[in-house]
């Protein structure tokens, strides 16, 4: 999915907006594109192959950023390790941006 972030007075937001009548995968995929445009890491999620005594359960997804991959996890939990990705990232950039203080 392509995301753009659209600034105007006051502040800004991405496009297109999340609906919440997606489904679950079309809603992390945006929101893995909006983590990827303000990041600039490479993360995809796709639906985990995951199977319990042999019956595929629906629901789970695979999160990779870079070469690094987590799964399977519920909608929420892919949720919240994008936003941990997302603010490990930003805060990442901002210490290596920002002059660090002698004692």
């Amino acid at each position: 999915m392509i995301v753009t972030r659209v600034h105007e007075a006051g502040g800004s937001h991405i496009e297109p907006p999340l609906d919440q009548a997606w489904d679950e995968l079309t809603r992390l995929t945006r929101k893995a594109a909006a983590v990827t445009l303000d990041t600039g890491l490479d993360i995809a999620v796709t639906e985990a192959k995951y199977f319990s005594n042999g019956v595929r359960q629906q629901g789970f997804y695979n999160t990779v950023v870079g070469s690094s991959s987590t799964g399977p996890c519920s909608f929420r939990s892919t949720w919240d390790y994008l936003n941990g990705v997302s603010i490990g990232a930003t805060q990442a950039t901002r210490r290596r941006t920002t002059p660090s203080k002698s004692p």
